[in-house]
């Protein structure tokens, strides 16, 4: 499949795709509304159950009949260390009692990754996309036998020939400015972090396969040098999420549009994966206990009640304000106003 046909099989007038963003980012609204002003609208499944994707996706049909993709995490099962556990809930603990909420004493890795697999099928979901590593091969089989578009995420150009020699239909390219948790199949930091440019222009050499780039596109500006230089389509993530239709809260959106890139800062703080967010004092709090971070998802289960807490509070401070390294691109404006501007 080329890109032509790719985009064709999807039904998308506009090459822009939206970041799967997980934690209820992706609202029914915010999909449909990108899928019917010609993109291709994507829930971020990454945190939510079988029943709310169900029912997140009921909820799309009966706002468009476009294509809609839904974009999961492959899971991940590090060893539970209580001792590292107990330590991290003590640095933890002084947040809890200023915030007043529960914390998470206890941490139970769950996987309904196959359930939700059986639900994307079900309900003729026309894309799944992947994150935090390559799907199985057979998976890939499987659900292209449903007629269902596969695309992995790539950081660098042996996860891109990875997902590319397991035979997927498309590899988002996920550059260093990307807003939110990398992509990368593992969760340290490699030694070179490709920015979006040097990736695509790495690997599109390299590969025969419809490329996505994704990270720091912000402007219709920088989406067409991209599109100028043969992707596919462009993936946009910060830009979104201060629309009107995003389920961010509204002092995350107002951080955005008031932040600088200086701003940004990669941190695990929040979940153990790296990820772009604007600094604030919890990430600066944890920066003298890098070493008792957790590994992923285990320190994203620990910090949960305390981000549950601030945006309940609307309180920025503590939350994961997760952003891209060129914020100055974002608007407040609806998606059609949004889509229309990358025309």
């Amino acid at each position: 499949m080329n890109g032509c046909d790719l985009l064709a099989k999807l039904e998308m007038s506009s090459p822009i795709f939206l970041a799967g963003m997980a934690g209820g980012v992706t609202t029914p609204e915010l999909v449909s509304q990108v899928s019917e002003s010609g993109g291709l609208g994507q829930i971020g499944a990454g945190y939510m159950t079988p029943e709310s994707l169900s029912n997140d996706i009921d909820r799309i049909r009966t706002l468009t009949s476009k294509p809609v993709g839904v974009n999961l995490f492959i899971p991940e099962f590090p060893k539970i260390n209580q001792s590292e556990v107990n330590q991290m809930n003590e640095i933890l603990k002084p947040i809890a009692e200023k915030l007043n909420y529960d914390p998470g004493y206890k941490v139970i890795i769950e996987n309904c990754f196959d359930e939700m697999i059986d639900i994307i099928i079900e309900k003729g979901i026309e894309l799944v996309s992947f994150t935090f590593g390559k799907p199985e091969e057979s998976l890939v089989r499987k659900l292209q036998n449903h007629r269902i578009v596969v695309v992995g995420t790539a950081t660098n150009e042996l996860e891109a020939k990875a997902l590319y020699d397991i035979g997927v239909d498309a590899v988002v390219l996920q550059g260093s400015e990307a807003g939110g948790h990398r992509g990368s199949f593992n969760q340290t930091l490699p030694e070179k972090l490709y920015t979006t440019e040097s990736l695509f222009d790495v690997v599109s050499q390299q590969l025969d396969i419809p490329l996505i780039v994704a990270g720091g596109i912000t402007t219709p500006e920088l989406a067409k040098v991209f599109l100028n230089k043969g992707a596919t389509a462009v993936q946009l993530g910060t830009a979104f999420l201060t629309t009107k239709e995003s389920g961010i809260p509204e002092v995350h959106k107002e951080s955005i549009l008031n932040a600088k890139s200086d701003d940004i800062s990669l941190t695990k703080a929040f979940s153990g994966r790296y990820a772009n967010g604007i600094h604030n004092t919890f990430i600066h709090y944890l920066d003298q206990f890098e070493d008792e971070i957790c590994s992923y998802p285990i320190q994203n289960i620990l910090t949960q009640p305390m981000r549950g807490q601030s945006k309940k509070m609307q309180n920025r401070e503590f939350m994961n304000l997760w952003c891209g390294t060129n914020p100055e691109g974002a608007r407040k404006e609806t998606v059609s106003e949004l889509m229309s501007r990358y025309k």
